[in-house]
């Protein structure tokens, strides 16, 4: 029986898709004490909840110095790093109950600091980046054009879905925030809103009947626009999302259903305007 309603979210990096695979199955298992983990694929928009790191590649090792791991948000090594570091370590090859006993207590270790944190009011701050810092000279002029595309300053999050129970649940979720959450339950209306109402961000429930979410995004992202639209799926089997088709569409990515309210907005507010 698991621990958790919400399985944690594990982020792996510099592991070959052989390896990636291989968690996919353990995690499956749902080994160890049954707090339940699964890996975020590389266009999952929620935050970890712990990093499992390849030490045995530099990059990385780099990769994760950028992403600055803390007590909140831990990492486990597997392998040999070059440096000593503080992060827990287990060896490589991966064995698989050593390796969920060691997720297992940095879960421990990780509610025990949320507790700290909450009890001082410290704010915990979202992942840093995890795709490589933008070098402008080398990057083709059309698409450096589209990434200076702004958020419109009022814009709105419209949901798609075939009823106005997921707007309700958002809209009171961002009330603090006093940010409008509009509905549409087909493609045609969500193209029209777009028009006519300032959008930052459009959400779509990929279980919407009649609606294809690669073709939305298609038809409510204008080319060559000064006014940014986000575009993020919600996903839950049997949808399989197509990350190469999401790409060429435009999609910023996706997130796995159910999912706690406190990753869903901590993900919305990298697509509002700032200080909303």
């Amino acid at each position: 029986m698991s621990n958790s309603i919400f399985p944690f979210a594990v982020r792996l990096i510099g592991f070959s898709d052989e390896e990636t695979g291989s968690f996919d199955l353990a995690f499956g298992r749902q080994e160890g004490k049954g707090y339940g983990y699964f890996r975020l694929a590389e266009d999952n928009l929620q935050d970890p909840d712990m990093y499992v790191v390849n030490a045995d590649q530099l990059k990385a090792m780099i990769t994760l110095a950028d992403l600055r791991a803390s007590e909140v948000r831990p990492a486990l090594l597997v392998g040999n790093p070059q440096i000593d570091l503080s992060h827990p370590r287990i060896p490589h090859p991966i064995v698989w109950n050593v390796l969920f006993a060691a997720l297992d207590e940095l879960v421990e270790k990780r509610a025990d600091a949320l507790s700290r944190l909450e009890a001082s009011d410290i704010v915990i701050v979202p992942e840093r980046r995890r795709r490589h810092r933008l070098d402008i000279d080398l990057t083709v002029p059309a698409e450096y054009e589209k990434m200076r595309a702004k958020i419109p300053e009022d814009g709105a999050v419209l949901i798609v879905d075939k009823n106005t129970a997921s707007r309700d649940y958002l809209s009171d979720l961002l009330s603090r925030q006093q940010v409008p959450v509009l509905w549409a339950g087909d493609e045609l209306s969500a193209v029209e809103l777009c028009k006519k109402q300032s959008i930052a961000v459009v959400m779509i429930n990929t279980s919407t009947p009649g609606v294809d979410p690669y073709r939305l995004c298609w038809g409510v992202k204008e080319k060559n626009s000064p006014v940014k639209i986000s575009v993020i799926l919600l996903v839950s089997k049997p949808f399989e999302y197509d990350a190469e088709q999401a790409r060429y569409v435009g999609i910023e990515g996706f997130l796995n259903k159910p999912l706690a309210s406190h990753h869903l907005i901590t993900v919305l507010k990298k697509f509002l305007p700032r200080g909303r």
